[in-house]
């Protein structure tokens, strides 16, 4: 099954699907932007998902079915993503593109370089650049060569594969297959972006997605990522030490920690030390980024994932860095619907940024 990488152009539901649950997605257009219409998150149960690999379709797909049936959205039609860590984009410079056809072989020559297993075992697709708006073209002279710049994205298809698997195992039909950091981005300059100052857009804004085993931090410049990179550091890290503390299951220890039915000297011995070491790994984040690039400085960080609505967290990482830092719940800046209540919003947006981007595919042109 072929599965397009970029374009969609009816509305789909957006499916992310994370270590430890599966989120679901449906936003409608209005004349204010966006809403949510269908929201649902269902915890997948240990293992059935390990490094962001699906190990266990069946579970994973009751998982979305669940999910499904209490976002009580009404469609079969989907958009997933496969983890940026196990892809790859590029944008290609490619010259005199030809036809349709042309241009697909060209990209799928130039984009072999740049793989690291065979072109046979990849599911790849493309987007030609639009130039920015207002910019002029120059007029192209008789017999000289054009040049086409194309974004290029691909993945192994077992990636692919299992992502849909679990969809059809749910009765569900993906129509687009993205990528992780892509739908991130959608999020960011489609709905964060616009509410933001002018001052806060002046300098390079850190996004930071705290999973359950890894942070991805993407550095924004404008609408573009300018950097991006993961690293080994999530929310499961306070399940594991709540549980050594307490002796606890791993599962008992979640449920525990998500019920906040805990020992009164959980928040001083537990989540304080947690919160501290969280800030002090996302200042060494930001390190990372000025060590590796000349930038620019970062003026704001957003704070996204299950991980930023933890009590004391944002001021402690403002505190840590010396910079503004806030949390990046998409839906602060789109409502609600009517269906959905504004606590679940409240609590859980910041870990949809994911499942946003992906909704938002339903609308591109």
């Amino acid at each position: 099954m072929i599965v397009p990488l970029f374009s969609s152009k009816n509305p789909r539901l957006g499916v992310d699907i994370s270590s430890t649950a599966v989120k679901v997605l449906l936003l409608e257009k209005h004349r204010n932007g966006y809403r949510p219409v269908g929201f649902a998150i269902e915890p997948i149960s240990p293992g059935a998902v390990q490094d962001k690999t699906i190990t266990d379709t069946d579970v994973v797909a009751g998982a979305l079915s669940r999910a499904l049936s209490r976002s009580r959205a009404k469609t079969k039609h989907i958009v997933m993503a496969v983890p940026t860590s196990a892809s790859l984009s590029r944008v290609l410079n490619i010259s005199n593109p030809g036809n349709e056809f042309e241009l697909e072989e060209q990209v799928r020559m130039e984009s072999d370089q740049y793989i690291p297993f065979p072109i046979d075992e990849v599911s790849l697709d493309f987007e030609p650049l639009r130039p920015e708006a207002g910019s002029k073209q120059k007029k192209r002279q008789p017999n000289e060569d054009s040049t086409m710049q194309v974004i290029m994205a691909a993945t192994r298809t077992t990636n692919v594969e299992a992502r849909v698997a679990v969809a059809e195992a749910a009765g569900l039909s993906v129509d687009v297959m993205d990528v992780e950091s892509f739908a991130i981005q959608n999020a960011f300059t489609e709905i964060i972006a616009p509410t933001l100052t002018a001052e806060d857009r002046a300098q390079p804004i850190a996004l930071l997605d705290v999973g359950a085993n890894t942070t991805t931090i993407n550095v924004f410049s404008g609408d573009d990522i300018i950097y991006s990179k993961e690293h080994p550091f999530g929310g499961k890290q306070l399940t594991n030490e709540i549980s050594m503390f307490y002796g606890l299951s791993p599962e008992e220890a979640e449920e525990k920690k998500r019920n906040d039915t805990l020992p009164d000297d959980y928040h001083r011995k537990v989540l304080q030390p947690f919160i501290d070491n969280m800030a002090m790994q996302v200042e060494r984040f930001i390190q990372y980024f000025y060590s590796e690039t000349n930038r620019g400085t970062i003026g704001l960080i957003l704070l996204g994932g299950g991980t930023a609505n933890t009590p004391g967290v944002i001021e402690r990482i403002n505190n840590e860095t010396g910079i503004q830092t806030r949390s990046a719940n998409p839906f602060v800046a789109i409502g609600q619907g009517s269906r959905i209540s504004a606590e679940l919003l409240a609590n859980h947006g910041s870990s949809m940024l994911v499942a946003c981007g992906l909704a938002l595919r339903s609308f591109d042109q």
